[in-house]
């Protein structure tokens, strides 16, 4: 018995599931860290020229000497994201509506949006900024011209999910066309919307910088080319951590968001509601 007893391993076991655990929530920190120390290690060890590839504790100390720039630019980035990805939202939404209203409205226009997509925004670009101008405008559409086509197709995608007999259910009692949108489509959709949502939120970012490249004295993207053009790549390391940074919080704060909305689990109660 005395054997058996110290044969048990629920100690270690314990452990186990515990260093699990916190290799499970800890891991892409983990490697985040053991790449910047290889980074690190490689260029000091190889001696790579600094403007092609400066160390990581260089470009902590020029984000640091540097805050106050960095601060500035990356303000200019996060409003253009914001409200260029609030007008994508809201036009998606909007326009995904009326087509699920209207049939025919989405065979009229889902065609030219998808021609649009197709088209590199790095070529439609120039024309928004000869017809808007170089300066916040700009960075407004050209954002939104990139983040509204997955939220437009995943909304729909959610729209076209409703189970038949709730809205056979729907139907029998008499439910107007904004009743059965509010009380049954939405709540269905509400996965597939945040779907494209959190890729709207990458596109964004990428729509911001695609601006900020071709016309902008302000925002990351701008400070990433100034870097590279002054052979200060440094900077340009900076901008790009702060960018990685901004679009990882986005993302983040949309799944938060989507955790918090559990309008699929009132479906139900909904029906009653009508």
């Amino acid at each position: 018995m005395k054997a058996l007893e110290k044969a048990q391993p629920l100690p270690l076991a314990g452990g186990g599931q515990s260093m699990g655990r916190f290799l499970e929530r800890w891991s892409s920190l983990l490697l985040i860290v053991v790449l910047v120390i290889v980074w690190e290690a490689a260029v000091r060890f190889f001696d790579v020229p600094r403007f092609l590839l400066p160390t990581p504790s260089e470009i902590v100390r020029l984000a640091i000497d540097e805050w106050a720039l960095i601060q500035m630019h990356s303000i200019a980035t996060i409003w253009a994201i914001l409200t260029g990805y609030a007008a994508a939202v809201a036009f998606a939404l909007a326009i995904s509506a009326v087509m699920i209203r209207f049939p025919l409205v989405e065979r009229l226009i889902m065609p030219i949006f998808v021609g649009l997509q197709s088209v590199p925004k790095i070529a439609i670009a120039p024309l928004i900024l000869v017809w808007v101008g170089a300066g916040i405008g700009s960075k407004i559409l050209v954002v939104m011209s990139i983040a509204f086509f997955p939220i437009v197709i995943n909304t729909m995608a959610g729209f076209k999910e409703v189970d038949r007999g709730l809205a056979d259910v729907f139907r029998s009692v008499d439910a107007t066309e904004r009743q059965m949108l509010l009380k049954l489509r939405l709540p269905y959709a509400v996965p597939y919307i945040f779907a494209g949502l959190r890729i709207g939120t990458t596109l964004a970012v990428l729509g911001a910088i695609v601006a900020e490249w071709l016309a902008a004295s302000n925002g990351l993207g701008y400070l990433v080319l100034s870097g590279s053009f002054n052979f200060n790549t440094a900077r340009s390391f900076a901008a790009i951590i702060a960018l990685a940074i901004i679009g990882t919080t986005f993302f983040n704060v949309m799944s938060w968001l989507e955790r918090r909305i559990s309008w699929r689990t009132g479906i139900n109660d909904s029906t009653s509601q009508i």
